[in-house]
């Protein structure tokens, strides 16, 4: 959302399908950069950041190979279902689910989380989450406002990512913008804008519940090992600084909130 050309379903599919398993080699089935020193860690704090609980019902867009789903539901009684645009990922997934004994727990598909309403029934989840996953979407506005259409009334979207940041010096906004773009391009991505993901939820009615920054420390090894044996250099020359903000953003589907406006009054 930065600028420059989009990145496509088809760049990303392709993306996953090669480079999946470069991931699994560093990142114990866990494809995320911002992470603490033990995955476990990383996804209890999940758990208790989320607000994840018994019960729900939850969609897991992006999924990755579904280690945070897989672990989740090992954890609590918790439905999942994983949605991964790689079939790569969907076959990994699949083996891990038999391997953990949640199938009945946890299902995988291949599929486009930019056409959920294909995918699901209006009303089907208590909660819909994107682990470093909504910068894939070459069109986020439309993914939040079909997020809204498959949630059950009091529902949730959860979102962790990056977010480019912003000043008003000319050499800065030059240099976030240069370095978003070669992350872009080296991880099939679409680095967001925090205004517009905002814009689009409280558009669609959406009432926020949370915007900040991760409550863990981020241990960057894991993503400093992937760059260095894959040949990646986000600075390409550039003395080393922080060009993104790491964020969780929360929103509710509180559709009393949503329909609570003014009386409209003649101009």
């Amino acid at each position: 959302m930065t600028g420059g050309k989009r990145t496509s379903v088809a760049d990303i599919e392709r993306y996953y399908d090669e480079w999946t398993q470069r991931y699994l080699e560093v990142g114990d089935n866990l494809i995320e950069a911002c992470r603490s020193a033990r995955t476990e860690d990383l996804l209890n704090y999940y758990i208790t950041s989320i607000g994840l609980h018994p019960g729900q019902h939850l969609l897991d867009a992006g999924c990755g190979v579904c280690g945070p789903a897989v672990f989740f539901a090992t954890r609590l009684a918790v439905t999942i279902d994983a949605l991964t645009i790689s079939q790569v990922q969907v076959d990994l997934a699949r083996q891990l689910i038999a391997d953990a004994g949640v199938g009945d727990r946890v299902s995988v598909r291949k599929g486009n989380y930019d056409r959920l309403p294909d995918l699901y029934p209006v009303s089907s989840f208590d909660g819909v989450i994107f682990l470093e996953a909504l910068g894939h979407a070459e069109h986020p506005e439309g993914v939040i406002r079909d997020v809204w259409t498959v949630l059950k009334p009091g529902g949730f979207l959860y979102i962790k990512d990056f977010f480019a940041r912003e000043t008003d010096d000319p050499d800065g906004r030059d240099q976030v913008a240069r370095v978003t773009r070669t992350i872009d391009e080296s991880y099939a991505y679409n680095t967001l804008d925090l205004h517009r993901v905002l814009r689009a939820a409280r558009k669609v009615g959406f009432k926020i519940e949370l915007i900040k920054s991760p409550g863990f420390e981020i241990d960057s090894r894991v993503r400093e090992l992937f760059e260095r044996r894959n040949g990646i250099d986000i600075f390409g020359g550039l003395a080393e600084f922080v060009p993104t903000d790491w964020l969780e953003l929360k929103f509710l589907k509180d559709e009393g909130y949503n329909t609570n406006f003014p009386a409209r009054l003649d101009r």
